[in-house]
């Protein structure tokens, strides 16, 4: 149906944005489209645009809303900032207020 390359894999994106005391993140359901190495159908992605949590965060699926209750379940009693450590540098308070 699609003409990809190989390892290609072509989703539709269904975008929720999560908002909690200690932050907010995103959480991207990929409905895989096409893709041979494809394993699931659908896959809930934690992510802040760029950057995106570690796969043991990461819910799956017979459908966007199983998808999305898996990744919910699995981050419930996580921090924003355990979901993303990598980018601690952005949650410190600057030093100094520029003028």
């Amino acid at each position: 149906m699609f003409d990809l390359n190989e390892s290609d894999m072509l989703s539709r994106l269904h975008q929720y944005k999560l908002d909690r005391t200690d932050g907010w993140c995103y959480i991207s359901v990929h409905e895989i489209m096409a893709g041979e190495n494809a394993k699931v159908q659908f896959i809930a992605v934690p992510n802040l645009a760029i950057h995106q949590a570690e796969k043991e965060h990461f819910g799956i699926g017979e459908s966007a809303q199983e998808a999305l209750a898996d990744c919910l379940k699995k981050i419930k009693n996580v921090g924003i900032r355990t979901l993303f450590p990598h980018l601690e540098q952005a949650y410190r308070e600057p030093d100094t207020v520029p003028d």
